[in-house]
């Protein structure tokens, strides 16, 4: 489809951020204070300082995350995405957002230099937090998978995803209760639940449990 990457593209960008965040990862960080762990680099740190003197850490969290009253979610910002050595973080900054549910300062006294080591610091912050999302992603797909794997093996005899769990997801949409009843009723057998045909106790490894469950509570 038009404007997806192609899957060597796909593998090659992981890469990327995994080099990058490593990087990042082994350097030491120290201890954490109220502005988050210190910086890696003493031009990062620069703009660490920035960033915490301004107060932007209030507003948009340490690391970016947990955004708070109105302020934007810099990680995923299209804007933050775009920015160049701070050509657009740096008017923003500097003019401040007045219309906000808690008004963004403006901050017209920031030099060049100042903006240039906020905006690199945002980045930063930016670049560990997509890779920590992507690597979220690989852990699930990989779960998602083990879990195709296993019913395959063991319960597909029986149950189908086109049969007795069609529609299973939005059954349950909302039981926070349900990962651990189907666990239950997958170690101690019984019947009635989805057909008559009683289903025999299963000794399932916890993490082999797991990984069905949630893949069985995911068919739609």
């Amino acid at each position: 489809m038009p404007g997806l990457l192609p899957p060597r593209a796909g593998v090659v960008l992981i890469a990327v951020f995994a080099v990058a965040a490593l990087a990042d990862a082994q350097a030491p960080r120290g201890k954490a204070d109220a502005g988050g762990f210190p910086a890696p680099t003493p031009e990062l740190e620069r703009g660490r300082a920035v960033y915490v003197l301004s107060s932007c850490h209030f507003c948009h969290g340490v690391d970016l995350t947990g955004a708070q009253m109105g302020a934007t979610d810099l990680m995923h910002s299209p804007l933050i995405a775009a920015d160049q050595n701070g050509n657009f973080i740096g008017p923003v900054v500097r003019a401040g957002k007045p219309n906000l549910q808690t008004a963004m300062p403006s901050y017209p006294d920031l030099t060049s230099q100042e903006i240039a080591d906020l905006a690199a610091y945002v980045h930063y912050l930016r670049r560990q937090g997509r890779y920590r999302e992507l690597a979220m992603d690989v852990d699930d797909q990989g779960d998602a998978r083990a879990g195709e794997t296993y019913f395959n093996a063991n319960c597909a005899a029986c149950h189908s995803r086109s049969g007795d769990l069609a529609g299973i997801a939005a059954k349950y949409a909302g039981d926070a209760t349900a990962p651990a009843k189907l666990a239950q009723k997958i170690k101690t057998g019984g019947s009635g639940v989805w057909g008559q045909i009683p289903m025999p106790p299963n000794n399932v490894p916890d993490a082999d449990l797991k990984t069905v469950v949630d893949w069985i509570l995911a068919q739609k």
